[in-house]
């Protein structure tokens, strides 16, 4: 069973205070998971650069593009299929260059998989975790909950 933790991070850009939520799968950077999956793929297009070129999620992203599309009205689906984003482009504008997958409701497990980048279709990941229900849960309603004494 893979382990998934969820930390916010403050930082400041250009005297702007701003959260991103972190991510870490098994102990490692979810940044550094995809870099290492994705480095043969840009290497080949002859951009290496571009490899893992993510950032986290800030807060109101994370909501948004996490959390609400994991979790519509507010309830944790019994069953069935969500697809999610998890990293955004370092622009600020998340879509420009951003991370989806899939994330399916078991009965005691959450399970990522199919990650893709819009932008590249043909990359293919060949990555998928599974999570315990519980301690998936656990994780996401502490930043939920973060979110909501924030609002």
């Amino acid at each position: 069973m893979d382990s998934i933790k969820f930390y916010l991070n403050d930082y400041e850009i250009e005297g702007e205070s701003l959260t991103e939520v972190v991510v870490t799968i098994n102990g490692e950077p979810l940044l550094e998971l995809i870099r290492q999956r994705e480095q043969s793929f840009a290497a080949k297009e002859g951009q290496v650069s571009i490899a893992g070129d993510y950032a986290y999620l800030s807060l109101i992203d994370f909501k948004k593009l996490f959390l609400d599309a994991l979790l519509p009205n507010g309830r944790l689906a019994a069953s069935g299929e969500r697809s999610v984003v998890l990293l955004g482009c370092p622009c600020g504008i998340w879509d420009c260059w951003h991370l989806a997958l899939k994330a399916k409701f078991e009965a005691d497990t959450i399970r990522f998989s199919d990650f893709t980048n819009p932008r590249r279709k043909d990359w293919r990941y060949g990555l998928e975790f599974k999570f315990d229900r519980v301690s998936f849960v656990s994780e996401i309603l502490k930043i939920a909950s973060f979110i909501n004494s924030k609002n």
